[in-house]
């Protein structure tokens, strides 16, 4: 068993964007045994939703997080979560930045016990799909088979249940939300996945 997925949902119309991702996390990923990059590319026609689920039943790992794949990470990403695990939290939350259309720059911070809000210029939310989850610890939650804001009802449904008890916390940037404002539309397409070894 793998201790780590990372998983993006992609499209075919943004191939680029993925492969650079992918590329990205191979080249910092120094625990290929215990590490793995999974993607799902099928097209519109799925809902985000469904396609986050899928790529959660094609692994099996302890830990799992969830990349969008025109976001950034830096490249201590990987190291950070490995060495976060080894306590075996529920979740690892951290802080990080998000940008609008490439301006606008505004700082973040995910951590168990937040709400969703904004407060002297910075949000704050509960763990969301972009931290790191021990599965065993979300008893089988599914994210609602929608399109848009899957990722928030899936948070929600888990803070509500108050299923998350333990956390590590990483005080520095591990996430870059490059928020678009004009993504463009999606083709149909078939699912694939790989896996870096």
């Amino acid at each position: 068993m793998k201790l780590l997925s990372i998983l993006i949902c992609t499209l075919p119309e943004r191939a680029a964007e993925c492969q650079r991702l992918i590329a990205h996390l191979s080249r910092i990923n120094k625990y290929p045994d215990q590490v793995e990059v999974v993607y799902n590319s099928e097209g519109r026609n799925v809902p985000t939703g469904s396609k986050r689920n899928m790529l959660m039943r094609a692994t099996s790992s302890e830990y799992f997080a969830f990349l969008d794949d025109d976001d950034g990470v830096p490249d201590y990403y990987i190291d950070e979560f490995v060495d976060a695990v080894k306590t075996k939290p529920d979740v690892v939350t951290f802080t990080g930045w998000m940008t609008t259309d490439g301006q606008n720059k505004q700082e973040f911070t995910i951590r168990l016990g937040e709400k969703y809000e904004e407060r002297n210029g910075r949000y704050y939310r509960f763990p969301n799909h972009i931290c790191c989850f021990r599965r065993e610890a979300l008893r089988g939650i599914q994210f609602p088979q929608i399109w848009k804001q899957e990722d928030y009802q899936w948070a929600k449904a888990i803070h509500d249940r108050n299923l998350l008890r333990t956390e590590v916390h990483i005080d520095k940037p591990m996430y870059y939300y490059l928020y678009n404002s004009k993504k463009d539309t999606g083709v149909r397409s078939r699912i694939t996945y790989t896996k870096l070894r």
